[in-house]
């Protein structure tokens, strides 16, 4: 149908928007209120799996052993978000959305040719080239100067792709229906965070934080982030496939890096800019040149 494009289209371009929001609202989260990194995972993984619940109950684990369902969850949702949750609280939204987003193709790729066992090719060069001369630039604008916690965080948001890459390779494995996925992963972190939140975790930042601030986060970490963006994505790839969709990931980093200095006051240095330049044209370039198998 003439449509499909145009509503691919249209999905690929909110779910890039919540991407680079997803950095952007974070940030201002643990500046701007009392909630620490537990409580912002904590709402999270309450919202997704609560209102993902009845889904499971509905369909079980479906074809997935005990230890298939535990990866899913460890990889995209708690390794993901802790990793990512402590980037933002540690880095300028600028390296988050490079070292995050930027990374995750160049990744995918790095455990598809390891797990599959084969050499790389010498054609296709330039876009992960690039990607990576932008992640050392991140890393260098981090060590040049910066406190400790910088790069700390930098290599947080390398795991939190890396774990997001691995996700998505075991979720393509496996061929769960994306509501089915998401549904495990949500509720499967919420039974595995709730009990080290409530009794192991000291006194969150909840009370302290206004009631607005914890709605807010709640339904934009929970709804928006652990539910719809990753559905608007799966419905682009259905309509438009995921060559195509891959594309609109190109702009998270300019998109990140530039709201950042408008909303949060970041002012990227001059290597900064050069790193979000390098991984978002890398990126485009490597998305174009790459074929599907």
């Amino acid at each position: 149908m003439a449509t499909q494009p145009v509503i691919g289209t249209v999905c690929g371009v909110l779910a890039i928007m919540l991407f680079a929001s997803f950095t952007l609202v974070s940030r201002m989260g643990f500046s701007a209120t009392a909630l620490t990194l537990p409580d912002m995972a904590m709402l999270r993984f309450a919202v997704a799996g609560l209102v993902l619940l009845p889904v499971l109950i509905r369909r079980g684990l479906g074809p997935l052993r005990w230890l298939q369902a535990a990866l899913l969850v460890m990889t995209g949702g708690l390794g993901f978000a802790l990793f990512a949750y402590a980037g933002f609280r540690l880095a300028p939204a600028s390296h988050g959305g490079v070292l995050l987003h930027g990374t995750i193709p160049l990744l995918t790729l790095v455990l598809v040719r390891w797990c599959s066992k084969t050499p790389g090719r010498a054609t296709g060069w330039a876009g992960p080239v690039l990607i990576q001369t932008g992640i050392l630039i991140m890393v260098w604008d981090s060590v040049r100067g910066a406190p400790v916690h910088q790069w700390l965080g930098d290599g947080a948001l390398l795991l939190a792709a890396l774990c997001w890459s691995a996700y998505g390779l075991l979720n393509q494995r496996w061929r769960l229906a994306p509501v089915h996925s998401v549904a495990i992963v949500a509720t499967g972190s919420l039974a595995c965070f709730a009990p080290v939140y409530l009794l192991v975790l000291p006194a969150s930042g909840l009370r302290a934080a206004p009631w607005h601030d914890v709605v807010f986060q709640g339904v934009f970490q929970g709804l928006l982030i652990g539910v719809v963006s990753g559905l608007l994505y799966t419905r682009a790839v259905a309509s438009l496939g995921a060559q195509r969709t891959a594309l609109f990931t190109a702009a998270v980093p300019c998109v990140t890096t530039g709201a950042a200095v408008w909303l949060l006051d970041e002012r990227p240095s001059g290597w900064a800019w050069a790193g979000v330049a390098a991984v978002t044209l890398g990126m485009a370039i490597a998305m174009r040149s790459r074929r599907t198998p």
